[in-house]
């Protein structure tokens, strides 16, 4: 063989090789996946309850880049101490006290699902606080590539959590306000943050606001605007949401501006305009009135809302076209401003009516301290076509009276 021929030969040996080496490279790389590096997760909350909530709490863990991408069954840890890079199910003793089980807390084989590539769910195991006594305690959530021995993390975030809070029996005080809203409540039960802005709640879905933490028993709010009724109480914290039914009542009070106006000043030309605030003036269907004489039993142009003036408390009563206590006069022209304002008229000075019956007296109206009060249906008695049928001594099914506050005293006087 010449030189040449050798040299030649030389070359292509080791250019085989070289070959033969890559092959084997790319083939040893097939055989073992490369895991994304500890990519930093955002859970769908990052707070929760202490202890053995139930129901159980699970949660979601993302991120934008495709950190399961070769990933089929992914496991997590929840430890105090910082995550380690590969999977073990040793306790940590790096706790205090060492022998508390928070160290390293493993979740099921069954509870880390992946979603997609980008995203898990997580059923949170058991985490006490730790020490006992403390308010919060944060863990290292670390989620890794398989239970095996060794296998590398892929996604840690952190999570903390608190002692759930509570509802007293008697969870809200005063258990009832204006559906106006804007009173003042204190909420009782233990387990409240007494950090600001660590508690919202709602009542009957609407948010309260200007919450104030005074202690980890109680804290105080201002109810929102809302519609009449007996309503639920949510209250959030980081441990989560605890609802108490039935936890507070809103009324039909109402607020009223002016309270006061003169009988020989407030004419029918001349007429005195009242600003009423309150809730569900919408739903309402305010009209005409007609004497509770008329036939049929209190005409049934009645049985549209009214704004009445009543000397002490409406009550339509349950005798056929007799008012048990009616109106002494009518605001009339009630224009709907909003849902919670509406602004009718009052003559005092010819507009008085005949409490009993409704009727017109073409009268003065007494001096005297009144209620202003809104009524759904303003008929005596069977005047409603709704109102079928009577309970005697209560307020006819269908007919529904404004409660009273403060502010719906109405004072006429002679100036």
């Amino acid at each position: 063989m010449s030189k040449t021929q050798s040299s030649v030969r030389s070359r292509l040996v080791r250019a085989g090789l070289a070959t033969a080496a890559a092959t084997v490279t790319v083939t040893a790389a097939t055989i073992s996946p490369a895991f994304a590096a500890n990519v930093p997760l955002t859970l769908s909350s990052s707070t929760g309850p202490s202890g053995t909530p139930n129901p159980a709490v699970t949660i979601t863990a993302s991120a934008t880049t495709a950190w399961l991408t070769g990933v089929t069954a992914p496991v997590t840890t929840f430890s105090l101490p910082a995550c380690a890079s590969t999977y073990t199910t040793a306790q940590s003793t790096a706790v205090t006290p060492t022998t508390a089980t928070a160290g390293n807390v493993l979740t099921g084989a069954s509870d880390t699902v992946k979603i997609s590539n980008n995203k898990a769910t997580i059923t949170v195991p058991p985490l006490p606080l730790s020490p006992s006594s403390a308010a919060t305690t944060r863990y290292n959530v670390c989620i890794y590539a398989s239970s095996t021995a060794n296998d590398p993390i892929i996604g840690s975030a952190t999570y903390s959590v608190a002692a759930p809070a509570t509802l007293a029996s008697t969870a809200v005080s005063p258990a009832s306000g204006p559906a106006l809203g804007g009173s003042t409540i204190t909420v009782s039960g233990t387990g409240f943050p007494t950090t600001a802005g660590q508690i919202s709640a709602t009542l009957g879905g609407v948010a309260l606001t200007n919450i104030t933490p005074i202690s980890s028993t109680s804290f105080t709010a201002v109810t929102p605007y809302r519609a009449s009724g007996t309503v639920a109480l949510a209250v959030t914290t980081p441990a989560g949401t605890v609802t108490k039914q039935n936890a507070f009542t809103f009324s039909n009070g109402i607020v009223i501006s002016p309270n006061t106006a003169s009988n020989t000043l407030a004419t029918s030309s001349n007429p005195v305009y009242v600003d009423v605030l309150g809730s569900n003036f919408l739903a309402q269907n305010f009209g005409s009135f007609t004497a509770a004489t008329d036939a049929p039993n209190g005409a049934s142009a009645n049985a549209n809302s009214q704004v009445f003036l009543v000397d002490g408390a409406y009550n339509a009563g349950t005798t056929t076209s007799v008012y048990t206590n009616g109106p002494v006069a009518r605001c009339t022209g009630v224009v709907i401003i909003s849902d919670s304002e509406l602004i009718c008229q009052l003559n005092l000075a010819t507009g008085k009516l005949t409490s009993t019956t409704g009727a017109a007296a073409n009268a003065i109206v007494p001096e005297g301290t009144y209620t202003l009060t809104v009524v759904s249906n303003g008929a005596t008695k069977t005047g409603a076509t709704n109102d079928p049928t009577l309970t005697p001594t209560v307020t006819p099914a269908g007919i529904t009276v404004s409660d009273i506050s403060s502010g719906s005293t109405f004072t006429v006087a002679n100036y």
